[in-house]
């Protein structure tokens, strides 16, 4: 779906800002998003964010929205400049990707099996890409699945869309964002125990693979998946490390 003017509802993600571009002049930005941004987010469109909901998000967001994100083709013509000043006048200066402490898992420590008991891996959980899951592996009969209520719930930071698909393995939860954002979360609890902050809206499942490069003993798994802006990366899945893009 293609969204028209200066709609940044849609792939908003997170970039770090060079020192002094949160203070850009805001009678500059002001300028800028008069004659670029306000036809669109002044006026009433449930799918278009208003100004008021603009003016929550940190800058750095708006920014990387504006540079790679859904907001790409219709910044283009605008100088760096410019775009540095609107996203310093119309956001906020926090942090683009901030959880609360108790987001996290008390144990932060993130083990894989080598022979899972159950998985979801990628886009299916077998080799022929189905994305079925069968009665057998999902252990569920019908009637048990009308009975299943919500046990937790994650909201992605930031994000009003969501598209990637999770990787379970076992009771490891990994998944990316719209916002470029991959995380690895307890499955059973949906605490947090580590993020890594991508280029651009991550849309793909991440894969899990064995990599024994450089490790003794051949253990170490690698988490790979691709992003919007044209990068493809190795995570190191114990630990969120980046290994290569």
């Amino acid at each position: 779906m293609r969204l028209s003017g200066c709609a940044l509802g849609i792939g908003l993600v997170a970039a770090v800002l060079a020192p002094g571009q949160a203070t850009a002049p805001k009678a500059a930005g002001e300028a800028v998003y008069k004659q670029r941004c306000a036809g669109c987010h002044e006026q009433s469109n449930s799918r278009i964010p208003p100004r008021t909901a603009l003016n929550q998000m940190p800058a750095e967001r708006i920014l990387r929205a504006l540079d790679f994100g859904a907001m790409m083709t219709v910044a283009y013509p605008m100088s760096r400049d410019e775009r540095r000043a609107v996203a310093a006048y119309i956001g906020t200066s926090a942090a683009a990707i901030a959880f609360p402490p108790s987001a996290y898992c008390a144990d932060r420590r993130v083990t894989v099996s080598d022979r899972p008991a159950s998985s979801w891996n990628g886009w299916s959980p077998g080799s022929d890409n189905a994305r079925y899951q069968s009665a057998a592996a999902a252990g569920l009969s019908l009637e048990q699945v009308r009975g299943l209520k919500l046990k937790w719930a994650f909201g992605f930071d930031g994000d009003v869309t969501a598209f990637s698909q999770p990787t379970v393995i076992d009771g490891q939860v990994f998944v990316g964002s719209a916002g470029g954002v991959i995380h690895a979360l307890r499955a059973d609890t949906g605490c947090l125990q580590w993020t890594f902050q991508a280029n651009g809206p991550v849309r793909s499942s991440v894969l899990l693979v064995p990599d024994g490069n450089g490790v003794p003993d051949g253990n170490r798994r690698s988490l790979l998946f691709g992003d919007q802006t044209g990068w493809f990366y190795s995570l190191e899945a114990e630990t969120g490390a980046l290994l290569w893009n």
